[in-house]
């Protein structure tokens, strides 16, 4: 007699689901009841924790209604049209009856009794369901949206602990993610999830009304993977409803409020209190709607922004025009609005924009990562034509988007604004022009920054500043380009300058120095910056461009100089949710290259297909071909070498691609070269590939090739890899010099310490080298203990095998010789393998020998101490 409705199922919230199954499974315990806001996905957990259970549930489905709130037994009707007339007149025969009549339908099952909204219920019904509970014929699963305004009767039996609650939160990003993918079937870019999350403030009903919403606009399959497509952001239909759904009940002067606070976003107190009274304002706070924020003021804004969105869906430009002009006639509430906030409530209006206010929603709106949205600010009665500050706002936007051939184009159409530009707007714009030269590979980025540098001389008071700029641009432009020690020079000659720098230049200043300090000879000064860097990124107010470029940064410092583990922990990349929303794809992309790096392709691929297919809608950081290098990486790891070969055409650099996006993605291209059997060759190019690097001053990327090519067997770089880890600082070059001292004097010990200290750093790769160069050094020594010994510590330490190399030298048997060693091992005797295989004993035999002879053991007992897994 189920009623439980088929629904879509979601994947996340685990901990909670299992957590509710043992409420209504276990002894002691009645049940759960889960408390959360409508569209939380409080129906959704109560239906997947069921479904695991159902075939053993007798599960009853009651809704409570605000329709039948006084109608007794309403959502119960169903149970009591089977029994008698006379039956239900009396509380004690119905719960005499429904009891037999559930225990005869339950037929031994246990009965749950899966109840939503019981704020709803009316007390009868609610009364028959507590006292099935009391009376052992059932437990609950209860949902509702207010636990205080439920039955007393339900409250007490959370009293007493016998009835568990779990109260919902929305949606993390993390299970957004989970959400989505479930919900579109397939993985998604992490801009998809950032947006909707931020379209449905976490809430699973608006998620999947936001999805609909954008899904074949904005949001469209590109080979298998969910990603953004640029454009603007609706407000969903349901979204919109619920809104009205909320503010339709409310007086008109709290209404008015709520409207005023939906359009303007947050408000001064004080001013608030002077243009609705404080009554409603106050009134609507008691009702959980608004809030009160305390800071350098106290300000009151609605508690749910996503509502607010809806409730300005449904302001018509007659009424938002009204409320403006209330507005307006308090000057501190306009000065209080948010620029982007006063535009759009002035379009609502069908009221013409001033440039100025245009100006400052678009700069809002690249601080916060939304570009689009900024650059539509910019074209609101085509102002970027009227002034280089706008025009320049409108590039920088598109530039920070990816969309560089957009942005060359801003910039020729906004070249004649120049001639009549205040110094400070023509310098951001000339630089804005040599950065996106940059980006194209177009020759002559000096020209606009040489312009930009005598400009900022007649800039007046802000001419410090502004020299600045252009020192700090010069920098980032050497880093593109690999000139490390150019970038250094600059970034200390801006130190001792003592310029005033602003908060985000500081950061971006000291981040370049970080850089250029880790890749030369300057580690662990990198290192101490870099811990510095990391915790002002926690704690500060950046740009979203800023955040990224400076997390990309300290991502590659940490990781090249073997520290990854400690700086992920700094960043807060080692909890799965902490700052996601700060994460976009290219960074999902440092991290997936950082987990191929460390022999973990499976891990690594579900972080860089997704970027991958993001970044080939908008590229700003001119990533791709070293996502594409890395994707076919782990592939040829997995020795899946057809699923990289689609990879390899956008693996090639183009004109504009930064020099340590080349630098990477050849390193990779080798790597990938040397799986594939030509190790050798790959080696070879290795060495060469340091040299350059050599000459170039980029020591920390010379110590990572020489030790490549010595890891491939390139015995001929060992006295290159021993100089410059000598030179350089940090953990990697003390684990490259323990290798090459390893290696250079065929010492095993040495070498399965280096073995240690890799597999401690997560370096799972560089472990399996070590492991399988400390087995070549005891097998030189001709002692089978001694191999023994190396293959038995190397299983102790490398616990994550992956296709890319076992850790013993079981990849030196063929597949039969595979299929017979397993046998053996599993205990068959010699008759018994040679019947599975339907082959003589004697060919056994032979194939034992070479077995044994390949991986240095002598009995079964050795064999089947050597292999990871025996057959059972």
């Amino acid at each position: 007699m189920s009623r439980l409705a088929e629904a879509p199922f979601f994947v996340g919230r685990t901990d909670i689901v299992t957590a509710v199954e043992e409420a209504i499974l276990s002894t002691g315990s009645v049940g759960a009841v889960l408390v959360g806001e409508a569209g939380v996905g409080k129906t959704a957990v109560m239906q997947q924790a069921l479904a695991a259970q159902a075939a053993e549930l007798l599960i009853v489905r009651i809704r409570g209604s605000k329709g039948s709130h006084h109608q007794a037994f309403r959502p119960v009707n169903f149970l009591l049209s089977e029994l008698e007339t006379d039956v239900v007149d009396h509380p004690v025969t119905v719960l005499r009856a429904v009891s037999e009549l559930l225990n005869f339908q339950a037929r031994g099952r246990r009965v749950v009794l899966a109840v939503d909204n019981i704020e709803y219920l009316d007390p009868s019904s609610a009364g028959l369901i507590t006292q099935l509970v009391i009376n052992g014929t059932a437990s609950v699963l209860l949902t509702t949206q207010d636990f205080t305004a439920a039955d007393p009767l339900f409250a007490s039996l959370w009293r007493e602990g016998s009835l568990k609650r779990f109260d919902l939160s929305p949606f993390t990003a993390a299970e957004a993610g989970a959400f989505l993918e479930a919900e579109l079937d397939g993985p998604v870019s992490v801009e998809c999830v950032h947006l909707l999350l931020r379209m449905s403030g976490g809430n699973a009903r608006f998620l999947q009304a936001s999805v609909r919403a954008l899904r074949g606009r904005r949001i469209v399959r590109q080979d298998g993977t969910w990603v953004l497509l640029p454009g603007g952001t609706p407000v969903p239909a349901e979204v919109t409803e619920a809104a009205l759904s909320v503010l339709e009940g409310l007086p008109a002067g709290q209404r008015d409020v709520a409207h005023l606070l939906a359009l303007a976003g947050r408000l001064p107190v004080p001013a608030m209190h002077r243009l609705a009274g404080s009554t409603d304002v106050d009134a609507l706070q008691s009702a959980g709607l608004v809030v009160v924020r305390h800071g350098k003021q106290e300000d009151v804004e609605l508690t749910d922004p996503v509502l607010g969105a809806g409730a300005v869906e449904s302001i018509a430009a007659q009424r938002a025009q009204e409320l403006y002009e209330r507005l307006v006639e308090d000057p501190a509430l306009t000065e209080a609005l948010h620029p982007e906030r006063h535009v759009r409530w002035l379009l609502r209006c069908h009221r013409a924009v001033p440039a100025a206010l245009c100006l400052a929603a678009a700069q809002s709106a690249r601080n916060d990562g939304r570009y689009c949205d900024a650059v539509e600010f910019t074209e609101i009665q085509d102002v970027y034509r009227s002034t280089a500050a706008i025009a320049g706002e409108r590039a920088r936007a598109l530039i920070d988007d990816g969309r560089f051939e957009d942005a060359a184009n801003a910039l020729s159409l906004a070249a004649p604004l120049l001639e009549e530009a205040a110094p400070a707007d023509a310098v951001r714009m000339l630089l804005a022009d040599a950065v996106l030269r940059n980006f194209l590979g177009l020759r002559g980025a000096g020209d606009p920054i040489a312009d930009a540098e005598a400009r900022a001389e007649s800039a007046g008071v802000d001419r410090e500043v502004l020299r600045a700029e252009v020192i700090l641009t010069r920098a980032e432009l050497a880093s593109l380009d690999g000139e490390y020690p150019r970038s250094r020079e600059l970034m200390l000659s801006l130190r001792e300058a003592a310029y005033p720098l602003s908060a985000e230049q500081r950061l971006r200043s000291d981040a370049l120095l970080c850089e250029a300090w880790a890749m030369m000879e300057s580690q662990l000064e990198a290192l101490q910056l870099a811990d510095d860097l990391a915790d002002r990124l926690q704690h500060g107010s950046v740009s979203r461009r800023t955040r990224e470029i400076v997390s990309l940064r300290l991502v590659a410092v940490y990781s090249a100089s073997g520290s990854w583990e400690p700086g992920a922990r700094r960043l807060g990349l080692d909890v799965e949710d902490g700052g996601i929303a700060r994460r976009g794809s290219s960074l999902q992309l440092a991290l997936g290259l950082v987990l191929a790096r460390y022999g973990q392709p499976e891990e690594a691929l579900g972080r860089l297909k997704p970027a991958f297919d993001q970044l080939r809608v908008g590229d700003p950081h001119r990533l791709l071909p070293i996502a594409a290098a890395s994707i076919a990486y782990c592939h040829t790891m997995n020795r899946n070498i057809q699923d990289a070969i689609p990879f390899l055409v956008h693996a090639e650099p183009t004109a504009g691609t930064p020099w340590m996006v080349r630098r990477l993605t050849a390193q990779l291209q080798l790597s990938s070269l040397g799986l594939r059997e030509a190790k050798t060759e790959a080696a070879q190019q290795l060495q060469v590939l340091g040299q350059r690097d050599r000459e170039r001053g980029a020591s920390l990327f010379e110590l990572s090739a020489f030790t490549s090519a010595v890891r491939l067997g390139n015995t001929g770089a060992l006295a290159e890899l021993s100089d410059v880890a000598a030179r350089v600082q940090g953990p990697f070059a003390r684990l490259s010099e323990m290798f090459a001292k390893g290696v250079g004097h065929r010492d095993a010990e040495v070498l399965l310490q280096a073995m240690e200290l890799a597999a401690a750093a997560g370096d799972q790769n560089f472990g399996r080298d070590a492991a399988r160069s400390a087995l070549s050094a005891a097998q030189a020594q001709g002692n089978k203990s001694s191999v023994r010994e190396v293959q038995q510590r190397a299983r102790q330490v490398l616990v994550h095998e992956t296709a890319a190399g076992p850790i013993s030298q079981l990849d030196s048997l063929t597949p039969r010789e595979s299929e017979i060693a397993q046998l053996a091992a599993s205990g068959y005797a010699n008759r018994e393998i040679a019947d599975v295989m339907c082959v003589s004993v004697r060919t056994i035999e032979g194939h034992l020998y070479q077995i044994y002879s390949k991986l240095h053991v002598s009995s079964r007992l050795q064999l089947a101490e050597l292999l990871p897994t025996p057959l059972q």
